[in-house]
């Protein structure tokens, strides 16, 4: 009798089983429709079905992990004929909970990957730590809520209805009994079946978060956890990031060692320089401005054209000024690269972290605090936002100023979704750098714009221009946005654009211009394009470096565009314009040198090294990819690695470790 019990609630059981299964395989399927196309999966037959194979796997497992604990409880329950009966009725109440779970996910993962280009990860906490309302403003904007909840709701009541027809039509089969050998036997099998989906691996190991890595295409790579796995990734790096693991001495000799490619000894000793005597810099200290504009990427540059500005006001600096050609973002996320930005930090939670008061070596703004520089922090968005208004103060920050801020001072500003608009954040910095001057004393201003941000609203005073894209156009940013809305992102990218220009220009017509270095750069580039082609491997990350240096500084710099570089080359190079004989934490290059140091000078993201030669894929197995042309974005085909080339291949491999690593051994020693 408990055999017949405990077969007739597997049965049951499979049913949802079943259709959790096909549900993440279909957003997978979606996914790979909706992102991939004929001509970009050529030649990738083998991966596609290896994702989908590895994907089904992943999908075995959650469906698994929600549904044979539940085969276990009502195998207990079976022994007595009265707690079996209340299983039945309660069983599907309980699996449609979990069915509705599981195409939650699902298609938050589809909605997660549309607006990010990945798998649910870390940044999914955005939602409680970012500014909350503002993200939920975004997501009303961007996505069809009401319908999906109504959908949903339609789910789960067809769902509910499905499982007790289910169950009424298993208790109308008649009893039959069986032998203890078979129903042993039986039990014994369905419980391995249970053990080992729930593995999803007959290996060693369960199915693990390194198994997703089943191609070099990015997109494959994404699309192979299903949500509710990649969820469960998110929350154990988030817990993981929320602490600090210890920074051993022999972790760190491996990592120095293997990236400056010979033996050095564990320690911050390394990361320390030095800047060159600058004496026009010393008897004048100069103002430095470092404004990092919101989603200021080299994609949409290229839409540019005589009859399509994008740029207005920007352009005439744009075209005389210094600006490296490749250059890309440290960081993939607005907090990523702020993180990075302001304490050389990888964990992007450090700011809302039980380290964010402590005295980091790698405090970015520690040169310009050693030669008495004021230290002032401008954005158009929330001040509360990531903790900012927090966090900074303890990095030597004296003036904080937020949309709040600039709100109260410029009443006419209207609040948006993110923020004021960016014109008002540089009209302070403008008013600011006339009262250094009035009053004699030398800033270091740096600023976050954010008006160029889903769902990309213009202010209602800005005269929009005429902006017609080709149907080809329109299809190859066919992800991002159609119709008005595309329109409207590419009016928010030239009114940022127009205004930082406009800044530009005041600064220059002033008297402060003279004594005001200017650099320039996004955070990241701008998402939702999806970047299919590996070709696009260096330009999906591209970012502007833009430097306006007066001649007075400009001694002892040797400026040429081809030379490659990254974030975190910007502070080194800020340094040596504009500080005399300054200690700095190192962890990049000065762009400007007269010979660039073979150790730092090349550009570095997680995802991808770029060199004067090509660009490196650090996820995978990695590979060399030579520039397809002399001066674009665009790698070619892979080729192999020469010695030389394999050497920095096994260098720049450790340094995503190595970040991480003098973080924690800063946060170990500080504590």
């Amino acid at each position: 009798m408990w055999f017949y019990r405990f077969k007739q609630a597997f049965v049951a059981l499979l049913l949802p089983w079943v259709l959790a299964v096909v549900t993440q395989m279909a957003g997978r399927i979606y996914l790979l429709c909706d992102n991939g196309s004929v001509e970009s999966l050529a030649g990738l037959l083998t991966d596609v079905k290896r994702m989908f194979w590895v994907g089904g796997l992943f999908d075995i497992r959650i469906a698994s992990l929600l549904f044979a604990p539940c085969l276990l409880i009502a195998g207990l329950l079976a022994f007595n004929s009265n707690n079996f009966t209340l299983w039945q009725r309660f069983w599907p109440w309980l699996a449609t909970v979990l069915s509705t779970v599981v195409t939650a996910l699902t298609v938050g993962n589809i909605f997660y990957y549309a607006t990010y280009e990945r798998a649910i990860d870390i940044f999914v906490f955005s939602l409680v730590e970012d500014d909350t309302v503002a993200v939920l403003k975004t997501m009303w904007s961007d996505y069809p809520i009401i319908r999906g909840v109504l959908c949903l709701l339609l789910f789960t009541t067809a769902a509910f209805w499905i499982y007790r027809r289910w169950q009424h039509r298993l208790n109308a089969k008649i009893e039959r009994r069986s032998r203890i050998t078979v129903s042993a036997i039986s039990t014994l099998v369905i419980l391995t079946m249970c053990f080992i989906g729930m593995r999803g691996s007959l290996g060693t190991f369960p199915l693990r978060q390194s198994d997703s890595q089943i191609s070099e295409v990015k997109m494959l790579n994404m699309l192979t956890p299903n949500g509710p796995m990649a969820l469960s990734w998110a929350f154990k790096a988030h817990q993981e990031y929320s602490n600090f693991p210890p920074a051993t001495d022999k972790q760190g000799t491996q990592l120095l060692s293997q990236f400056f490619a010979k033996p050095t000894p564990a320690g911050l000793e390394p990361f320390i320089a030095k800047t060159q005597t600058n004496p026009v810099a010393k008897q004048s200290p100069p103002n430095v401005v470092f404004a990092v504009m919101e989603s200021m990427g080299y994609y949409l540059e290229r839409y540019d054209r005589p009859d399509r500005d994008l740029f207005g006001a920007l352009k005439p600096h744009w075209q005389t000024d210094w600006r490296f050609a490749r250059f890309i973002s440290e960081g993939d996320g607005t907090i990523d690269s702020l993180s990075r930005f302001f304490v050389r930090s990888p964990n992007n939670n450090i700011t809302q972290s039980s380290a964010q008061s402590l005295d980091f070596a790698s405090n970015m703004f520690k040169p310009y605090l050693a030669n008495g520089y004021k230290i002032i922090f401008v954005t158009s968005g929330n001040g509360s936002w990531r903790n900012l208004n927090q966090f900074l103060p303890h990095l030597g920050i004296s003036e904080f100023v937020e949309q709040n801020g600039l709100k109260k001072r410029y009443p006419e500003a209207k609040l948006g979704t993110w923020g004021v608009p960016d014109e008002f954040m540089f009209r302070y910095i403008e008013e600011r750098l006339a009262q250094a001057e009035k009053d004699g004393e030398h800033v270091l201003i740096v600023s976050m714009s954010t008006t160029h941000h889903p769902p990309y609203k213009t202010p209602d005073s800005y005269v929009k221009t005429d902006i017609k894209l080709s149907d080809a156009e329109k299809q190859g940013l066919s992800n991002l946005a159609s119709g008005k809305k595309l329109e409207e992102i590419f009016h928010t990218l030239r009114y940022a654009n127009d205004r930082l220009g406009q800044f530009i220009s005041w600064v220059k017509s002033r008297p402060v211009g003279e004594r005001t270095i200017i650099a320039v750069t996004g955070d990241h580039n701008i998402r939702g394009i999806g970047y299919p082609d590996a070709a696009e491997l260096a330009l999906s990350h591209a970012v502007p470096f833009y430097l306006y240096v007066p001649a007075a500084y400009r001694q002892n710099s040797h400026f040429d565009a081809a030379r490659v570089g990254s974030h975190k080359d910007i502070w080194p190079t800020l340094y040596q314009l504009s500080l005399s004989e300054t200690p700095y934490y190192r962890t990049g290059c000065d762009l400007l040198a007269e010979v660039p140091d073979a150790n730092w000078c090349q550009g570095y993201n997680p995802d991808v090294v770029i060199t004067q030669r090509g660009g490196y894929t650090l996820v995978g197995k990695g590979e060399f990819r030579p520039w397809a042309d002399k001066e674009g974005l665009l790698l070619a085909a892979p080729q192999p690695m020469d010695a030389e080339q394999a050497q920095t291949f096994k260098r720049w491999q450790s340094f995503t470790d190595l970040l991480s690593w003098q973080l924690n051994r800063q946060v170990q020693e500080l504590k």
